[in-house]
């Protein structure tokens, strides 16, 4: 008697309306069944109609009217025999929820882990993979190799440009136009924003969820098992590359920032500057440059200690801030020298600009405040007890060059200390007086 081709020789597993290539995953997972799919819902209805299978994987279709009620159909037509599992895309979760109650027993998310689906299928594997994945390790290609050297060399440019270049990378990859990459409010993205992703997966380390992944739809394939393993070794390698970013961040700051005031250190001034003077060279603006220190602060420190002396520092670190503009340059420079850079592109630089005078205006302030200041753990014993003695130069008049505008300054403070401290000089030696260069 020849066999009925619409009867399985084995027991069966119908697959309804497949989210993705879960067909190929449960075929290799489950050897022992006989895999049939109907590519909608009322093609599975008829399948059962003929066959009760152990189990039926329905993709969920968001978009599908009486979504509910296709699933009840189901549920009835498949008999209380076998189990019925829900599997949808990410974005498709909320609608699964919503209707397993009309007759699922469980849902994934595709693509879904191996485990899962056995207990959700209540189902052993002889030995299938445990994941809707490749079997092996994705191998990157040149290009992408490139792309990722390109990455790790860029990382000190940040955390935005590091996400606008793995977008890139990540489109090539997965041969989409469209990928976004969220981390905490930093969002970045390749292709319309308006896009409906069709695949999703989540940056982790350490068991925490960093950011996630939103990828595709693709124009006239859908993702293969491999590309969809791809994906999740580029989360991998992303939270890899999140947590190297944020090691260089930290050894960054601690290479650029003095670890008692929590200003810019000299190291850091000293590149700043350069980039600004280049800057101020070709916009044509003025750059003014103060180093003062704080005199007789050994004798303080001798009298209270380090520890009262590192406040002081703090303190007046703070201070002198609030007396600059935001985005003057206000760094400590060493010991008890703190340097600024006064810069103000607002105007092209003109002859016979008074540029200095802004930068003498604010040593001023910061003097006057001085006479005045009380220190937290000193008390009014301390009251006027620091003074500064300061030197400016101001390019371009003084110094064409970063280093050398440093080193006048430097000249006009110690030239200042000489006729008697507590005063501020220009280069040049004019103290405490309105610059009267023409």
């Amino acid at each position: 008697m020849t066999p009925d081709p619409l009867i399985p020789t084995r027991e069966q597993l119908l697959i309804v309306h497949d989210p993705g290539n879960l067909a190929a995953f449960v075929r290799g997972r489950y050897p022992q069944f006989e895999v049939a799919t109907a590519s909608s819902y009322m093609e599975g209805l008829v399948a059962l109609a003929r066959q009760s299978p152990r189990g039926v994987l329905v993709g969920v279709d968001p978009t599908a009217r009486k979504l509910g009620s296709a699933i009840a159909g189901l549920r009835k037509a498949a008999g209380p025999g076998s189990r019925i599992v829900l599997c949808c895309m990410p974005s498709g979760e909320p609608a699964a929820r919503r209707v397993v109650a009309a007759g699922a027993d469980d849902y994934l998310v595709y693509p879904p882990d191996g485990g899962d689906l056995d207990a959700a299928l209540a189902l052993t594997t002889p030995g299938g993979p445990s994941r809707l994945t490749a079997s092996a390790p994705p191998i990157p290609t040149w290009d992408e190799l490139h792309s990722l050297t390109d990455i790790l060399a860029g990382l000190a440019d940040g955390q935005t440009a590091m996400l606008e270049r793995l977008c890139r990378l990540l489109a090539d990859t997965m041969r989409t136009p469209f990928v976004r990459i969220t981390l905490d409010q930093d969002s970045r993205h390749v292709g319309d924003p308006k896009t409906e992703p069709a695949l999703f997966e989540t940056i982790e380390s350490g068991g925490s969820v960093l950011g996630r992944i939103e990828v595709g739809p693709r124009h006239r394939s859908p993702f293969s098992a491999a590309e969809v393993e791809r994906l999740r070794h580029h989360s991998r390698l992303i939270a890899h590359l999140l947590k190297a970013a944020e090691q260089q961040q930290q050894w960054h700051r601690l290479a650029m920032i003095d670890e008692v005031t929590q200003l810019p250190n000299r190291r850091y001034f000293k590149q700043a500057l350069e980039t600004l003077i280049r800057r101020a060279a070709t916009e044509r603006f003025s750059v003014t440059v103060v180093i003062f220190d704080l005199d007789g602060f050994k004798h303080f420190n001798d009298t209270y200690g380090h520890n009262a002396g590192d406040q002081v520092l703090r303190e007046l670190a703070q201070l002198i801030r609030r007396h600059c503009r935001r985005h003057d340059i206000v760094a400590r420079y060493a010991g008890d020298e703190f340097v600024v850079a006064f810069w103000d592109a607002e105007e092209p630089r003109v002859a016979g600009s008074k540029h200095p005078t802004d930068a003498l205006a604010v040593l001023r302030r910061f003097q006057k405040t001085l006479e005045s200041q009380e220190y937290a753990n000193i008390g009014s014993d301390s009251k006027g007890r620091i003074t500064i003695s300061g030197g400016l130069a101001t390019f371009p008049w003084d110094a064409q060059e970063s280093a050398l505008l440093i080193e006048r300054a430097d000249q006009a403070m110690l030239r200042a200390k000489r006729d008697g401290k507590n005063r501020i000089y220009l280069v040049g030696g004019q103290t405490n007086s309105e610059d009267e260069r023409g």
